[in-house]
C-alpha cells in the first residue's frame, strides 16, 4: 500500500530521479549555514533556539524538567502541551537525541528544504499541469519563500507533502486504511497547536477549489485522514480545552482590525525571519501580492487560445482564490471573536497562522503560474531568456539574502551550540541535592538554563496559569514602577503581551526598557546592575529560585556571587526581548598586525573572533539568593486573607515561614488554621507527574508545595484522598494530621491516558 502511495503505476520514473536530485541541490543550498562549519554552526535563534530547541533538550538530558503531562517548566507549564510547536513523539526529538545539537539542527533544516522542494516539484508536475522546468521553478521558489528553522517543524515544509498526500488518498482507487495511514503517519510533521487546524483547513480549499473533489469518497477519505491526524495530535488539543479557561490567555482582548492594508489583510510570511530585514521585509511584503494581483486581469481576460493555455489561467485563478481568501484578517478575526464568545480563551490565538502557514507554498503556485502565463505570450527567446534570468535571481537572492542578514546576528553575534553548554550550570546542578529553581535576568535567555536540565521560573510560555502572570507581575513590580513602558512588554495594563514570555525584566542596557533612569551603564558593567530596583527578590525566594543567572554583574540585597566569568564585560551589548537577536551597537574586536587588511575583510576577521570565543566556551555570572523558601516545607503558621491582591500584597512583604490562603478557597474565616506545627520534609519520589514526601512533624501541620497551581494535582496522605488548596496564590497547600507521615502527589489531568480510556473519571482536586 505505501508503495503503490510513492510510486503510482503511471509514475515517470527519470523526473521523479531529476526531482530527487534538484531537491537535494536546493535543499542543501539553503541549510549550509547550518553544518558545514561544525560545532560552530549557526543555530537560528527566535523560534528555534530560544524556544524548540531547549525543549528537545531538556526532554533529553533529565526527567525532572518535562514529560508528556508535566507542568513543571516555567513555573507550572504543561510545557509539551502547550509550547505549541514541541513534541514529545517527533523526528525532531530523535534527532536531539541522537546528534550533537549542531548536525541536529543542520540535519533537520536540510530536511526540511528537502520536503518543501521535492514535494513542491511533484504537486507542480502531477496537479497544476507544469513541466519539468516550470516544477523545478516552483520548489525553488517555495523554498526561497520559507526560510526554514527547527521551530517551524515541518509544518511550513511539510504543506506540499499534505496536498501530495491527499491527491493520492482521495483517488477512486484507494480504501480508507491509506488515509487512515496517511494520516497518522503526517501526524509525525504536526503538532495540534502548531499545526493541524491551520494545515487542514488550506487543504479542504485545495480540495475543493484546485483540484474540484466534490465525492463522497473524497469526503470520506479526507475525513478519515484528518481524524487519524487529530487524534495522533490530540494530547495538545485535550490539554488546551483543560487548561485555557483557566490560563492567561483567557483575559487576553482579540486582535485589532485596523482601517489600512494591513489591519484588513494578512500579508508578512515570516514575520520571525524576513521583519527583521528592512529590504525583505519590503519584498515579502509588497512583491508576491503585486504579482498576484497584475497576473488576475490577465488570467481572466488573456483571451487564451491553447488547452494549456487555458489550463495554466485557470490553475492561477483558482490558487488565487485560496490566497484572497486566507489574507482576510478581517475575517478571520472576526470568527475569532465570534467562538471567543463561548470560549473566551480563543482570544489569545493567533489567526495569522491561517496564512502564513500556507503563503509560502501558495505564493510559489501563484508566481510560478503568473510567470507562465507571461512566458506564453512571449515570442522572441532572447525575452524569454531575460525573464529567466530575473526570476531565477530573485529566487536566488531570496535564498542567499537572509543567511547575508543573519551573518553577523547568528555566526558573528550568537553562540550556537554554546549556548546550552555553561559549565558553570552543570556543576551547579550535580550539587544540588533538593529541587530548586533558577531565573534569568535578560538579555541572558532562560532557555540556556532549562536546556542544561535546570528548573525554571521563567521561560517563552504559550499557556499558563492566570494565577501564575499575577503572582509573576508582582515579581516586577519594581521594574513597571521605574520603567512604566514595560508594562506594555507585559501587557500588564492591556492583558496582551508582545510574546508569549514569563522573563525576568525585558533587557539590562537599553534605555526605557531595560536601563534604569540614572543609572550608569559602565559603572554598572564594573559594580553590578541594581536588583533592588527592578525585582521583588522575596518572590523569586517564594517561588524557589535559588540562583540568579546573568550575563552582567548585579548587586543588591539578600544575592551573593557564586560564579563569575574569567573576563567580565566590559561593553554593554542589547539583545531584543521578543528576538534574542544583538540591537544596537557591538564592541569592535581588534585586528592585531593584520588591521589594514580588516578594513576590507572585518566580516572574515570578526568570524575567525567569534570562533575564538565560541572554542573557549560560554560563561555566565551566577547569584546564589538567600533566604530561599524550599520546594516543600511545613510552615509555622496559616494566614487568610479576604482578596487575591491582600494575598499577594501580603507575600510581597513578608519572608516569615507562613502560608497565605485566600478566603474563597478555604471554608470558613479560620478553617482550623492559625498556628501549625512545623517539621521536615523528606524527598523519596520527584519526578515530573508524581512525587512522594514523607514528614516528620508532631502535631496538626500544613504543607506547601512550591510547585504551580494547576487544577489537576491530586493528593493523598497515607493512602487516603487528601483535599490540595490554592496556596499563596499561585502554588498549593496540604492540610495535615498530627499522625499523617507519608504524602503523594500525582498529576491526573483528564486529558492523560489513564483518565481517557477510564470508564470514570474523579473530579480534579481544587
Amino acid at each position: 500500500m505505501i508503495k503503490s502511495l510513492l510510486l503510482p503505476g503511471d509514475e515517470d520514473r527519470r523526473g521523479l530521479q531529476r526531482h530527487v536530485v534538484f531537491a537535494l541541490i536546493v535543499a542543501a543550498l539553503c541549510s549550509c549555514e547550518s553544518w558545514m562549519f561544525g560545532s560552530l554552526s549557526w543555530v537560528y535563534g527566535y523560534g528555534s533556539g530560544l524556544e524548540t530547541i531547549p525543549a528537545y533538550l531538556a526532554l533529553d538530558s533529565n526527567d525532572r524538567n518535562f514529560s508528556l503531562w508535566s507542568p513543571f517548566v516555567a513555573g507550572g507549564i504543561d510545557r509539551l502541551a502547550f509550547w505549541g510547536n514541541a513534541d514529545p513523539i517527533s523526528i525532531e526529538l530523535l534527532l536531539f537525541k541522537l546528534l550533537p545539537i549542531w548536525l541536529a539542527n543542520g540535519l533537520h533544516r536540510f530536511l526540511q528544504y528537502f520536503v518543501a522542494v521535492f514535494f513542491a516539484t511533484r504537486v507542480g508536475k502531477e496537479q497544476l499541469g507544469l513541466d519539468w522546468r516550470w516544477s523545478a521553478f516552483l520548489g525553488l521558489l517555495h523554498g526561497a519563500f520559507a526560510y526554514q528553522t527547527t521551530g517551524a517543524l515541518l509544518t511550513i515544509a511539510g504543506v506540499p507533502l499534505l496536498v501530495w498526500l491527499l491527491d493520492r488518498v482521495t483517488a477512486p482507487n484507494r480504501s480508507w486504511i491509506a488515509a487512515v495511514v496517511a494520516g497518522a503517519l503526517f501526524s509525525l510533521c504536526t503538532t495540534f497547536t502548531f499545526s493541524d487546524p491551520y494545515l487542514l483547513l488550506f487543504a479542504a480549499m485545495w480540495l475543493i477549489i484546485v483540484s474540484r473533489r466534490y465525492s463522497f469518497h473524497v469526503a470520506r477519505q479526507f475525513a478519515l485522514f484528518s481524524i487519524a491526524l487529530l487524534l495522533a495530535d490530540c494530547p495538545q488539543l485535550f490539554a488546551i480545552a483543560a487548561n485555557g479557561p483557566t490560563s492567561h490567555r483567557a483575559g487576553w482582548p482579540s486582535e485589532q482590525i485596523g482601517w489600512s492594508i494591513d489591519g484588513l489583510f494578512y500579508r508578512q510570511l515570516q514575520f520571525d525571519v524576513f521583519s527583521q530585514n528592512k529590504l525583505l521585509d519590503f519584498i515579502t511584503l509588497n512583491v508576491p501580492p503585486v504579482i498576484f494581483l497584475l497576473g488576475l486581469p490577465l488570467a481572466a481576460f488573456g483571451g487564451w487560445r491553447t488547452d494549456q493555455e487555458r489550463y495554466s489561467a485557470s490553475m492561477f485563478l483558482r490558487v488565487f482564490a485560496i490566497w484572497a481568501v486566507l489574507s482576510q484578517k478581517w475575517l478571520w478575526i472576526l470568527v475569532q471573536t465570534m467562538v471567543a464568545l463561548a470560549l473566551p480563551f480563543v482570544n489569545g490565538v493567533y489567526m495569522g497562522r491561517f496564512f502564513q502557514i500556507p503563503a509560502a507554498f501558495v505564493l510559489a503556485c501563484g508566481l510560478t503560474l503568473a510567470g507562465r502565463m507571461l512566458w506564453l505570450r512571449m515570442s522572441r527567446p532572447a525575452l524569454r531568456r531575460g525573464v529567466a534570468a530575473v526570476a531565477i535571481g530573485f529566487a536566488a537572492f531570496m535564498i542567499v539574502w537572509p543567511k547575508v542578514h543573519l551573518f553577523y546576528p547568528l555566526g558573528v553575534n550568537d553562540w550556537g551550540e554554546r549556548n546550552y553548554r555553561i559549565t558553570a550550570l552543570d556543576d551547579i546542578r550535580a550539587k544540588e541535592a533538593a529541587p530548586f529553581r533558577v531565573a534569568s535576568v535578560l538579555p541572558l535567555q532562560p532557555a540556556y538554563a532549562y536546556a542544561q536540565g535546570l528548573e525554571t521560573v521563567d521561560g517563552w510560555a504559550n499557556l499558563y496559569p492566570a494565577f501564575y502572570r499575577d503572582l509573576w507581575y508582582r515579581a516586577l513590580t519594581p521594574l513597571f514602577a521605574e520603567l512604566p513602558y514595560t508594562r506594555g512588554v507585559f501587557g500588564v495594563d492591556t492583558g496582551r503581551p508582545e510574546d508569549n514570555f514569563v522573563f525576568l525584566g525585558a533587557d539590562l542596557i537599553q534605555p526605557v526598557v531595560g536601563l534604569l533612569p540614572g543609572e550608569d551603564v559602565v559603572a554598572a558593567l564594573k559594580a553590578g546592575f541594581d536588583v533592588d530596583r527592578r525585582f521583588n527578590i522575596n518572590i523569586l525566594r517564594l517561588l524557589n529560585v535559588k540562583y540568579l543567572l546573568s550575563e552582567y554583574p548585579l548587586q543588591g540585597q539578600g544575592i551573593a556571587l557564586v560564579h563569575a566569568p574569567d573576563a567580565w564585560p566590559d561593553f554593554p551589548v542589547s539583545r531584543n526581548h521578543n528576538t534574542g537577536l544583538v540591537q544596537g551597537p557591538t564592541q569592535d574586536i581588534p585586528g592585531g598586525r593584520f588591521q589594514f587588511l580588516k578594513t576590507y575583510a572585518r566580516p572574515l576577521f570578526d568570524l575567525a573572533n567569534a570562533w575564538k570565543r565560541d572554542l573557549r566556551g560560554k560563561d555566565i555570572f551566577i547569584y546564589a539568593i538567600d533566604g530561599v523558601r524550599p520546594r516543600f516545607r511545613m510552615v509555622e503558621s496559616v494566614a487568610v486573607e479576604s482578596s487575591g491582591k491582600a494575598v499577594l500584597d501580603r507575600l510581597a512583604r513578608s519572608r516569615s515561614n507562613e502560608a497565605v490562603l485566600e478566603q474563597a478557597d478555604v471554608k470558613t474565616a479560620t478553617d482550623g488554621y492559625g498556628e501549625v506545627a512545623a517539621g521536615d520534609v523528606d524527598i523519596v519520589r520527584y519526578t515530573p507527574d508524581e512525587i512522594v514526601l514523607d514528614l516528620k512533624h508532631s502535631g496538626k501541620g500544613f504543607l506547601v508545595i512550591a510547585n504551580t497551581w494547576s487544577p489537576y494535582w491530586n493528593a493523598e496522605v497515607d493512602g487516603r484522598t487528601a483535599p490540595l488548596l490554592r496556596t499563596n496564590y499561585a502554588q498549593y497547600g496540604l492540610a495535615i494530621g498530627d499522625g499523617d507521615r507519608r504524602v503523594r502527589l500525582y498529576y491526573d489531568p483528564p486529558y492523560a491516558p489513564a483518565r481517557l480510556f477510564a470508564r470514570s473519571r474523579p473530579e480534579p482536586s481544587h
